[in-house]
């Protein structure tokens, strides 16, 4: 049993960490058409069955695909339909493994975070698309440190359309509008999440300020001066907000670099946020899974400097950020082919705790997500 170091039951004593020794027994069998024979056993606390498949990442998948194969495709710009033909399998199958790869990355990402030691400036910059209809644009603000790119946390609002609008689209909004009323005060809700955030990972020290970099929207004053940890602040916990006119040039001189970067690369990589295209997101719980997956692997898996000299640059933005070597490799190692990871072991962010359920509103939509009992084990 010492391949298995706890109890998959949420409500056992032995699930945050079993005893040494022979905790659980063999309890029989079952054969699958996907895996073949699996053993089965039973835990000796709460007398709960289990197999083997219980920690996979393929945990109750009826037909097995490569998952590596997926993680390269949704981060490498394939819409999900394009994904499915290729694969010859269906979208719903396609989403399911993207859900599967999305909490696998924010279970390790949420154990890596602590081990974090480089303290660096937050940028935090709202990346626009949209949800369903160009009636529903989205704002997702990213919190992504200043010098190593590395993103931290991620929240999203759904908003108004703003610009300007003939007759009958002014007419068609209002329609739209009645029907599907939208949250108040979403930008500023999803703004103090990930700032909130943010402050928890790296909280200012005595001759380390907290340096927030945003641009001059409005709705982020307000939130600052709401919030405690800018309005109390003492000469050992300073708080500084550097604000950045956002038509200046996006070169790498830009304070707000970071935010710029990662929206391009968000732009470039990802097939339902291309300008005009006709791969938006239909639905946003699902949108926040992939979108959720692409910067997790951007955090650990892509280079650092792609053209930098070897040697000469950290391997990856994670290593950049100061996160050890260790979570790095087991991040690779664990994302495609690791123990799968459970909600009642990790110690998640607001907004990655309701990606993780789905907990994100499709504007109008009224029905909840489906969500498998094994997402919230």
């Amino acid at each position: 049993m010492q391949q298995f170091p706890f109890c998959p039951n949420p409500r056992c004593r032995w699930h945050k960490e079993a005893p040494g020794g022979e905790w659980a027994k063999a309890k029989g069998f079952y054969v699958t058409k996907a895996f073949g024979r699996i053993q089965r056993f039973q835990c000796k606390a709460c007398q709960k069955t289990f197999s083997s498949q219980t920690f996979s990442l393929s945990y109750y998948v009826k037909r097995p695909i490569p998952l590596d194969d997926v993680v390269g495709r949704v981060t490498n710009g394939e819409s999900l339909r394009a994904i499915s033909r290729n694969l010859s399998v269906s979208v719903r199958l396609v989403t399911n493994r993207i859900d599967r790869l999305a909490r696998q990355a924010i279970g390790l990402h949420a154990q890596a975070l602590p081990s974090m030691v480089n303290a660096d400036d937050i940028c935090i910059d709202g990346f626009v698309s949209f949800d369903g209809s160009q009636y529903f644009p989205s704002e997702i603000p990213i919190a992504i440190t200043a010098h190593s790119q590395f993103v931290l946390d991620f929240s999203h609002a759904s908003r108004r359309r703003s610009g300007s609008m003939t007759s009958a689209q002014k007419e068609r909004a209002g329609l739209v509008y009645a029907r599907c009323p939208l949250e108040r005060g979403a930008i500023a809700r999803s703004f103090r999440e990930t700032l909130e955030s943010a402050l928890a990972l790296q909280p200012p020290r005595p001759r380390r300020p907290f340096v927030l970099i945003t641009d001059e929207k409005p709705e982020y004053q307000r939130v600052l001066h709401r919030l405690a940890a800018f309005r109390n602040q003492t000469e050992e916990s300073r708080f500084v907000h550097w604000t950045i006119w956002s038509k200046l040039p996006r070169t790498i001189h830009n304070p707000l670099f970071s935010s710029n970067y990662i929206d391009r690369e968000m732009r470039k990589d990802m097939a339902h946020h291309h300008r005009e295209t006709v791969c938006f997101n239909r639905n946003v719980a699902n949108g926040m899974m992939r979108l959720s997956l692409y910067l997790l692997v951007h955090n650990y898996l892509k280079p650092f400097r792609i053209r930098a000299p070897r040697g000469s640059h950290p391997g990856s933005h994670a290593e950049a950020a100061g996160i050890p070597a260790f979570w790095v490799r087991e991040f690779a190692r664990s994302l495609t082919g690791g123990r799968r990871m459970f909600l009642s072991r990790v110690n998640l962010s607001v907004t990655f705790g309701r990606t993780w359920v789905k907990g994100w509103k499709t504007p109008g939509k009224e029905t909840a997500e489906y969500l498998p009992k094994y997402a919230f084990m």
